[in-house]
């Protein structure tokens, strides 16, 4: 049986002990700015209108979303928890949030402990069964607005990237942007239209090709620390916030392609959640893909594959092992466990000799479960096995000793260049298919006797489905690898060999880490478990990676340990063998 609901003002003197909590929230969303001066007042005039006590100051959460829970209100919730407050009053039920799942495990929170949540403008007894139902068509309407509001804006995303402009219209480093809308005095409504744009800047361009150069020089190109230090000290450029550059905002700069002529997107089809979630950063599946744009370039395609190829191979090295100490800095493997190793110090009478050993990093510094024996060798050693290595490959003999090979004359077809421009082909006719289906629902709308019957849906199905294989061509096209040759790295090489003692370490490095995949440290040892020797194996990016994942031939009859594929397709003719063998010596 539900209590009886009472006014306030027939209602006793409230509890001297009974403190509430304001929380104030303005969300991202235009439409829902609500000034936090009308949330508040709202607020103490339910406060004293209800006799209620609001403890100060009131918690207030700016530009956040209710979409997600990573905000203040937590905050709220644990202070309710720990009885410094009875419960939380807002201006309406969606300040609290606008997801119906979070709406739910933080009203479950909160009500767990015999809290309580208020709207200040929404005046319902969620005690009883009639004012809990109002309560959750509140919510649910919330969480309509939002997903609809959502949808809108992923509209607008589209339509803009069908236009070959960003996704979020707003000024990028290097460019002037021109916006559709620009004050205008004299026109109609105080702002002129025009088309949207983005042209190069006249000071700003120059300085981000410079970045990338630096980014890729010979033969050590620089860190991203060091262009931060170069932006904000020498060339003292701000951001276009205008604070400090830090080396993740310029990694997420340069890696998004804008000044290659490139938008970078998130691939519709992939379901992680990215772009929904606010607790997600990055795509989980790595489905970013580059659709072109309309603005000018400012590094030309090569440079752009070149950085691409540099960053591909530099993210997997830790950041301390990018600026190398040391020769195999970053390249070491121990080939028992496949964990890299370190470099250690050895103590000497004349005091500590820095990087005089290697040792397996798993076996150290984690557990000498996940690598019981270990491995340890001088870092000499294998430095020099990894130099004779170099000279016992000859690349250079090898290549001059050649017998000249009539060239064919015919022009040979990049697979890159072939990649890329079916892409461009694939991307032009899905353009054209979103082109139709938009004129088709538009048509239909204005005259839905146009199509009778069910044409509409089986033409509208039609186009679906055609939109559907393109962009499964598009994601399995990927990006096309060549397996490089070991002629193609013979000037490297020669150069290498040549100037291996006048180098320094960090120069030798950045030039094995184009050439070589790992270094493999195999510790050999006898009966007894005692190191003999340290076998050294090089794994050269002209070969194929010997520790790459096997791609295991599932047939018919599943996987079986020391089955070999054809085995897997023809199980049935063993098995019957086998009984017909096992039959045989049964009767004999």
């Amino acid at each position: 049986m539900s209590t009886l609901y009472l006014p306030p003002q027939y209602q006793g003197p409230p509890d001297a002990g009974d403190l509430w909590l304001g929380y104030i929230r303005v969300s991202t969303w235009k439409e829902e700015k609500i000034s936090p001066e009308l949330q508040e007042t709202a607020i103490r005039q339910w406060a004293a209108r209800t006799g209620r006590r609001l403890l100060e100051p009131m918690i207030v959460d700016l530009d956040e979303s209710g979409r997600h829970f990573k905000r203040r209100i937590m905050g709220a919730i644990e202070r309710v928890e720990r009885r410094e407050a009875r419960g939380i009053a807002v201006w309406r039920f969606s300040r609290f949030g606008r997801n119906r799942t979070g709406n739910a495990a933080a009203l479950a929170r909160l009500e767990a402990v015999g809290g309580e949540l208020e709207s200040a403008t929404e005046p319902v007894d969620a005690r009883t069964a009639v004012g809990e139902l109002q309560r959750e068509m509140i919510f649910a309407f919330g969480n309509f607005e939002s997903n609809r509001a959502g949808e809108q804006w992923r509209e607008t995303h589209e339509h803009r990237i069908k236009n070959q402009l960003p996704a979020t219209g707003r000024r990028r480093f290097g460019y002037v942007w021109h916006p559709r809308r620009v004050p205008d005095l004299d026109a109609s409504g105080g702002f002129r239209l025009q088309d949207e744009r983005y042209t190069l800047h006249p000071d700003f361009a120059s300085i981000v090709e410079e970045m990338y150069e630096r980014k890729l020089d010979k033969p050590v190109g620089q860190g991203l620390n060091t262009i931060a230090h170069w932006l904000n000290e020498e060339l003292q450029v701000p951001t276009l916030r205008g604070g400090l550059w830090h080396t993740s905002t310029i990694a997420r700069y340069m890696d998004s392609g804008f000044a290659a002529g490139w938008l970078r997107i998130h691939d519709r089809e992939c379901r992680c959640g990215y772009g929904k979630d606010q607790k997600i950063s990055k795509c989980q599946n790595d489905r970013m893909i580059y659709v072109p744009g309309a603005q000018p370039k400012i590094i030309d395609p090569e440079m752009w594959e070149e950085y691409q190829e540099h960053r591909k191979l530099t993210k997997p090295i830790a950041p301390r092992a990018r600026k190398a100490t040391y020769t195999l800095s970053g390249l070491l493997s121990h080939g028992r466990c496949r964990h890299h190793m370190s470099h250690a110090s050895d103590s000497r009478k004349t005091g500590q000799v820095s990087g005089y050993w290697l040792v397996c990093s798993r076996n150290k510094n984690v557990s000498k479960i996940a690598c019981p024996k270990g491995i340890n060798v001088k870092r000499e050693q294998v430095e020099d096995e990894v130099f004779d290595w170099l000279g016992r490959e000859k690349i250079a003999d090898d290549v001059d000793a050649l017998a000249p090979v009539v060239e064919n004359t015919a022009p040979k077809e990049d697979p890159k260049q072939a990649a890329q421009r079916k892409r461009a082909h694939l991307t032009r006719e899905l353009r054209t298919v979103d082109a139709a289906i938009d004129r088709l629902v538009e048509e239909n709308a204005m005259n839905p006797q146009k199509y009778p019957g069910e044409s509409f849906e089986r033409v509208k199905a039609k186009f679906l489905d055609r939109k559907g294989k393109l962009v499964k061509e598009l994601n399995d096209l990927g990006e096309v690898e060549t397996m490089p040759v070991r002629e193609d790295f013979k000037e490297l090489i020669v150069g290498l060999l040549d100037e291996w003692e006048t180098f320094q370490p960090i120069e030798r490095n950045a030039m094995l880490l184009q050439i070589v995949r790992r270094v493999a440290c195999y510790d050999i040892r006898d009966d007894e478990g005692k190191l003999l020797s340290v076998r050294t194996e090089v794994h050269p990016l002209w070969e194929p990676d010997p520790w790459a994942p096997k791609k295991v031939c599932r047939g018919p009859f599943g996987t079986r340990p020391g089955w070999t594929p054809a085995d897997l397709w023809n199980g049935p003719d063993a098995i019957e063998a086998a009984i017909e063998a096992a039959l045989a010596e049964a009767d004999a």
